[in-house]
């Protein structure tokens, strides 16, 4: 039986030593491998901390089939893979919103630098809270509402509700940064969102 075995085997009988031991041996190594991937010190020691909370909240009852090691760059390369998938999600979802209203307001991008006009979307989209943020990205990319609210767990009203507040919101900042947007742009910008 080799260590990790023994110690895996101690931290289901909870062995006092068994899960820092795990830690021990293996955190720095998932760090630098998270890192090195992610280039942000603070979002890989989180993802390496959340890998190792998991493995403790699971202690009991955890089944690892090939060997530890396998089993935390295995995880690791998930967390990356939600990480980017998140990341990844709302840089399209700008540039397709951005897409979507050169199409429906081409004048708008001849009276303003369209970079400015995103920058400030990219800045208004982070202030929304979590649900707010992820209905909205979901619905620049043409889901439905009822598409939405299944997929999130949401009530329809709910996703109609935070359409409606994004796009009161998106208004305020954009008038404020922008104040030389025509009204026209607001009602492509509501045909986005609400239609």
């Amino acid at each position: 039986m080799d260590i990790d075995t023994d110690l895996l085997t101690g931290l289901k009988s909870d062995k006092q030593g068994s899960f820092e031991n795990l830690f021990n041996r293996h955190w720095e190594d998932l760090y630098k491998k998270a890192y090195r991937r992610l280039q942000d010190q603070s979002e890989a020691e989180d993802m390496v901390q959340d890998i190792f909370e998991t493995i403790w909240s699971r202690r009991h009852s955890i089944e690892i089939h090939t060997s530890f090691q396998a089993y935390l760059q295995t995880a690791l390369k998930y967390k990356i893979m939600k990480w980017l998938e998140r990341k990844n999600l709302h840089e399209r979802a700008s540039a397709h919103l951005l897409y979507r209203m050169e199409e429906m307001e081409s004048s708008i991008l001849e009276m303003i630098a369209a970079a400015d006009v995103k920058h400030t979307l990219d800045e208004a989209i982070q202030t929304f809270p979590e649900n707010m943020r992820k209905v909205f990205i979901l619905r620049t990319e043409s889901y439905s509402i009822r598409e939405i609210a299944e997929a999130l767990g949401l009530a329809e009203q709910t996703v109609k509700n935070n359409n409606a507040e994004a796009l009161r919101r998106l208004k305020v900042i954009l008038s404020a940064k922008h104040p030389d947007l025509k009204q026209s742009f607001f009602i492509a910008l509501s045909a986005i969102i609400l239609s």
